[in-house]
């Protein structure tokens, strides 16, 4: 996460609201679920997503003192949304000023727990023909996989993916946005394609004041 005098104002605002609600997500853990709840293929709305981040141990009713407090988690959420339509998405890092280091870790905990509200829908990407989407997936997975075992600095391949984590993260992420948006606006099509379909019975469209199956529909 940027330096706390480089946040913009309502989330500087929304960082000191998670910590007074104590069993709500950190800004980033947040602003990775967020991200995760944008992109997944199936829509969830946030009746249902909201309860998570405000308690992702028990997900019960969500309790806000001020109306505030939701004004502010939902503007994240339209702001990463936004961000993701625009191609511009920044993920909000922890970083360890001591060490310089940028732990990704927090952030992709939160994605993890918004592809849990619906892993039959992320496991269903894995027969996506899109050689992108799958690398896209896999390698989130892995970062995944990662935090849940102690590293090997042995391990080429995992010292490089903790490295170069922070850069992977936002493309992947891209990556499987543009695919929901390609598979929405198909959907789209196929729907609008089957409205405006003209029944034989009807008038043809080309204004002759037949009907369909006997004028263009003969063809």
């Amino acid at each position: 996460m940027p330096p706390q005098t480089k946040l913009p104002p309502y989330l500087r605002q929304l960082e000191r609201v998670l910590v007074r609600l104590e069993t709500a997500m950190l800004l980033s853990e947040l602003d990775g679920f967020l991200a995760g709840v944008v992109i997944c293929p199936d829509i969830i709305l946030p009746s249902e997503w909201l309860s998570v981040a405000l308690d992702p141990e028990d997900a019960g009713e969500p309790v806000l003192e001020h109306e505030n407090d939701l004004r502010l988690i939902l503007r994240h959420y339209n702001v990463v949304l936004r961000d993701l339509d625009r191609g511009r998405y920044a993920p909000l890092f922890d970083i360890d000023i001591l060490h310089g280091e940028i732990l990704w870790e927090v952030w992709i905990e939160g994605f993890e727990r918004a592809m849990a509200l619906r892993p039959d829908v992320w496991n269903d990407l894995l027969h996506d023909p899109d050689e992108n989407v799958l690398y896209a997936l896999a390698g989130l997975r892995r970062l995944i996989a990662m935090t849940k075992v102690t590293t090997n600095s042995n391990d080429g391949l995992t010292a490089l993916l903790n490295e170069a984590a922070p850069d992977l993260i936002p493309d992947w992420v891209q990556t499987l946005h543009a695919a929901r948006l390609s598979d929405s606006e198909d959907q789209f099509s196929n729907i609008q394609a089957m409205s405006t379909k003209v029944g034989r019975n009807d008038p043809c469209p080309c204004g002759s004041g037949k009907k369909y199956k006997k004028c263009c529909g003969m063809n």
